[in-house]
Parts: structure tokens; C-alpha cells; sequence
């Protein structure tokens, strides 16, 4: 089989104002293609620098051919809106930033107990309720109140419920945005090529 073209006149069967099965005539002009774009610019292999009459590629900074450092124009800026947030995304970052949070929490009454402790409030602090409210006719014992075991057990409770508080809130602000875009048109964020 050759792969020279073989005119119209000579397949059997088709004339040469037939449509073929594409729809298209033989004997028709075919359309011109587009034009070719122009090659793009060269861009400098890493290491070697712009040589004098190189044109930069188009988005790079223009370059001090002296010097070689990069002469900057005005930043570009573009401004974009967030249309949509994912909730599940959200709410696993509200779930890591509220665990870091319960971290601080625990650690931080750990710390204040401490320091209440060893410079002697809960002693001096039991002293005066137990001269106020008499020794012998109170059961009221303030040192066993704020004994460390307890205040640390309160504090883990609490930092656990603010886990949980804050990762299904975080969800549900997410889904809440959603819902308030197509009326707000969503929070707008500007980007800059600047460092």
C-alpha cells in the first residue's frame, strides 16, 4: 500500500462533487491552519546569566546585565474571593489547633498550681478560712479542694470539651460560610508576587 494520494476521479464509486462520509467535499479547499505563535524567548539555562540582547520570558523580573541582580518593578496583585471552603478541612485544622490549645490549657494550670503553691497561698488561704469559720466546727478542708491530682483532672476535663467544642464548630462555621457566599460573595483575599 503506497502512501501517495490517490485523486478523486480515480475511486470507484465517488464523484468529485460527492460529499464524503465526513460530510466534506473532494473537490473542496481545505481551510488554511492557524498560524503558529512565536517561539517563546529564551530562557537561560541555571547558572548563566542574561547576555546582552536576551529578552526574559515573559512574568520574570527584567535583570541588570552589569550588575546580575534582578531589577523589580511595582509587585503584581491579585485579588481573589473564597467561594468555598471545604468543612471537613476545616475542621480538621480546628481539631489540631484546638489539641495544641487543650496542650496550653493543661500545661498552664499545671504551672500557675505550682507556683500558688510554692510561694504558700493554699496554706495561708486555708489558715484564713479556718479562722474565720472556726477549726472544729467545719468539715470544709481547702487543701484537699485544690489538691493537685483534682485541679489537674478539672483542667484535662475541660481541655477535652474544648476539643470537642471547637472542632464541630469549626465544621459547622465552614458549612454556615458555604450557605453565606451567595449573598456576601465570599471573603476576599489579595496575593502578591512580593517577598
Amino acid at each position: 500500500m503506497s502512501s501517495e494520494a490517490v485523486p478523486a476521479s480515480e475511486i470507484e464509486g465517488v464523484s468529485a462533487g460527492s460529499p464524503t462520509p465526513i460530510g466534506r467535499r473532494l473537490d473542496e479547499a481545505r481551510p488554511a491552519p492557524p498560524p503558529l505563535p512565536p517561539p517563546p524567548a529564551s530562557v537561560p539555562t541555571p547558572g548563566r546569566s542574561l547576555r546582552r540582547g536576551d529578552t526574559p520570558p515573559t512574568g520574570t523580573p527584567a535583570v541588570n546585565v552589569a550588575s546580575g541582580t534582578a531589577v523589580r518593578g511595582h509587585p503584581r496583585l491579585a485579588r481573589l474571593y473564597v467561594s468555598r471552603v471545604n468543612p471537613w478541612s476545616v475542621m480538621k485544622v480546628g481539631f489540631m489547633l484546638s489539641v495544641a490549645l487543650a496542650v496550653v490549657i493543661v500545661t498552664a494550670v499545671a504551672i500557675i498550681w505550682w507556683a500558688l503553691d510554692y510561694s504558700g497561698v493554699f496554706i495561708t488561704l486555708a489558715r484564713t478560712v479556718d479562722e474565720i469559720l472556726g477549726a472544729g466546727t467545719t468539715t470544709f478542708d481547702l487543701e484537699a479542694l485544690v489538691a493537685f491530682e483534682r485541679v489537674l483532672g478539672a483542667s484535662i476535663v475541660i481541655a477535652a470539651m474544648e476539643i470537642v467544642l471547637v472542632s464541630v464548630l469549626a465544621g459547622l462555621f465552614a458549612i454556615l460560610y458555604n450557605l453565606t457566599v451567595g449573598m456576601t460573595g465570599g471573603v476576599e483575599v489579595t496575593f502578591s508576587d512580593s517577598v
